[in-house]
Order: structure tokens, then sequence, then C-alpha cells
């Protein structure tokens, strides 16, 4: 009997050593690996577009600023006193602005002549290109009129005679705008990218030029319009 035994433990065991040895040499390392990625590292190149150089707007030759050098770095002048080369690209006209559906041109010159308060004191935006959007166009304010029919009644020869000149424009005018760059006007424009108080103006379309100053005209404060 313990020898049956223990001829059944040396077959149990040559079993389990044979075994063991298939199995070694059956699997070996690349099996035990698993399957590789069809991706492999390195193997795509992605190619990164190189950054576009920015250039920061420069005066034109003139010394004159365009609207864009304006956009960007309008900080930069504010308080000073520059000018402005671009298009007309929209003006404020009083009579379109206040104009009731029934009216005609007669009865819009009447209403603002007895009340010229109806109007705001002139404006026009200047852009770049002569399809510059309003938006991206530059504010030009304080721009001068005409004396009311009250005005040329009422305030003394001189004041009429010294009156600011009134500059000639309409939409797709070239020009260049001489007047201080500012957030704010004398008479209550604002704008915080900036806005230009006008001084002097150059019509290049209509070859017009604010005459030069009479050194014998009355001071600035005593000619100046009132509010409206």
């Amino acid at each position: 009997m313990a020898n049956s035994r223990a001829r059944t433990a040396s077959i149990g065991a040559a079993l389990i050593a044979g075994t063991l040895v298939f199995t070694a040499g059956g699997c070996n390392n690349n099996q035990l690996e698993g399957a590789k990625a069809e991706v492999q590292q390195g193997a795509i190149k992605v190619t990164v577009p190189a950054v576009p150089a920015f250039e920061v707007p420069k005066p034109n030759p003139d010394g004159s600023h365009t609207i864009k050098e304006l956009r960007v770095q309008g900080q930069k002048y504010l308080k000073q006193e520059i000018s402005v080369s671009g298009f007309v690209v929209w003006a404020y006209d009083c009579a379109t602005a206040i104009r009731q559906p029934s009216e005609d041109d007669a009865a819009v010159k009447k209403r603002i002549e007895e009340d010229p308060t109806l109007c705001r004191r002139p404006a026009f935006y200047l852009g770049d290109t002569a399809d510059t959007p309003v938006e991206r166009a530059a504010w030009i304010v304080e721009v001068p009129r005409l004396p009311t029919a009250a005005e040329k009644k009422n305030l003394p020869k001189e004041a009429i005679e010294a009156w600011p000149a009134v500059p000639p424009y309409k939409v797709g005018d070239q020009v260049v705008v001489t007047g201080s760059w500012m957030t704010s006007s004398p008479h209550g424009e604002n704008n915080t990218d900036g806005l230009l108080v006008y001084k002097q103006m150059k019509n290049v379309t209509q070859n017009w030029e604010t005459p030069p100053l009479d050194p014998n005209a009355l001071p600035a404060a005593t000619i100046a319009p009132p509010a409206h």
C-alpha cells in the first residue's frame, strides 16, 4: 500500500513539472505584452502656424494720425493737439434729425430758426476709408456752425465778423482735422475711447482750408457760440 502511494505521488510531481515547463516554453515576452497601439508615439508631426507679427500703427508722413492708430494707442495722445486724416463717413444734419413726416424743407427751417436749441452742435465721424463703419470711426465734435438769425441780430457786429470759419464737408470727403484729443468736450460730449475737439480743418476733396486767424479779432471766449 505504501509503495502504491509513493508511485502516485511521483507521477503527480512529474505531471506538475511537465506543465510548468510547457507553460514557460510556450509563452514568450512578446505574447505577454499584449496588442500594440496602431498609432506609435512620435509618428505624427503637427505643424503649428507662426504667430503673425503685430505692427503698431504709425503716424502718416505728414505727421497726421490714422483712425486705426488712435484706436490702438489713443491714450498716448490724450489732452494733446493732433491732426487726424480720414474720410467723413457720417455727418450730423439737424434738419434730417428733427424732420417730421409731413414737413417740407421750409417748415423745418422755420422751426429751427424759431428754436435753435432743437439742433445739436455739428459733429461728424472720420474713418480711414470711405466705407468705415461709424462704430470704428473717430468722433469730431465742437465743429463751428453758422450764427442763427437771433445771434446775427443781437450780437455785436465785431463778434459776427470774427465768427469761427464754418468748414464745408459732406460724407465721402477726405479731410485733415486738427484739434484736441480728449475724452470729453466743453459742451458735454463724452467718449472714453477718445474724441477730437475741433480747431481747424483742411478739406482735401473740396480744396478748402480754415483761414488763418486775424490777430486783431476778438478773443475766442468773446465770440464762442452758445451751447446749442
